[in-house]
């Protein structure tokens, strides 16, 4: 029997089979072992549309796999979404979180990369810039893959990751620590500097949906974090400013 939403996040009991997360932690890991070998020779040049696409292809099969997990447990996909919230309402009192919460994790984030640019711990990935939109047409996709992005890493890391590693001990820390190192691994792109600041990250996406028992606030936030850094990128080499 299935916990109440209303009690999310609900960790009781696995939200799919053990041999299933293995698989989807082997998949993170491998997909972002490759993005990172990549990273180091990325020439893009004019294939930016192909590549939007493809990564939101792989988004697609990772929220499949994910699907296909907790199918298998009968779970609900609201279990992962957490508490529904209907009405225009509801809707904004989370925007309005999702927005304070932005600017909050922008400030702590900013002090972090500076303390580690001290220490020489990160550096600009050319990866990363390699990555923005050029042209009207990419920033559209753009940020249609990163509402994409927003949405289903929130459900894998924050619904079924951080829900699947609290059942194990009984302890939600366990299922913030675990899910938020994992969602820091899946962006080897980054660097290792990056990816730093992104466990960081996603500890406090973690704290969100706790707090307002639901991933939809996170999902706002995170896909307009997405979306402002391409296009900020974007604007930024348009102007030569680096």
């Amino acid at each position: 029997m299935q916990g109440d939403a209303r009690l999310w996040p609900v960790s009781q009991q696995p939200v799919a089979p053990w041999w299933h997360t293995a698989i989807v932690i082997a998949v993170i890991l491998g997909v972002s072992a490759l993005g990172s070998m990549q990273a180091k020779a990325i020439t893009l040049g004019q294939r930016h549309l192909v590549h939007y696409a493809i990564t939101m292809a792989w988004e697609g099969a990772l929220a499949a796999l994910v699907w296909w997990g907790i199918r298998m447990r009968r779970v609900p996909m609201r279990q992962l979404l957490g508490q529904r919230r209907a009405g225009v309402e509801a809707w904004l009192t989370d925007f309005g979180v999702a927005l304070i919460f932005w600017v909050m994790a922008i400030i702590v984030l900013a002090a972090i990369s500076s303390v580690q640019r001290l220490l020489g711990l990160i550096q600009a990935q050319k990866a990363v810039f390699a990555l923005a939109p050029r042209s009207a047409w990419e920033a559209v996709l753009w940020i249609a893959l990163s509402i994409v992005a927003g949405l289903v890493e929130e459900v894998v890391f924050r619904g079924y990751l951080l829900q699947q590693f609290a059942s194990l001990s009984g302890r939600l820390w366990v299922g913030v620590l675990v899910s938020s190192l994992l969602f820091g691994a899946g962006h080897g792109y980054e660097g290792i500097g990056s990816m730093i600041v992104i466990v960081a990250y996603g500890a406090m996406f973690c704290a969100l949906a706790i707090q307002r028992k639901s991933l939809r606030a996170g999902m706002m936030a995170h896909a307009w974090h997405d979306s402002i850094t391409g296009i900020a990128l974007a604007i930024v080499q348009h102007l030569h400013l680096i």
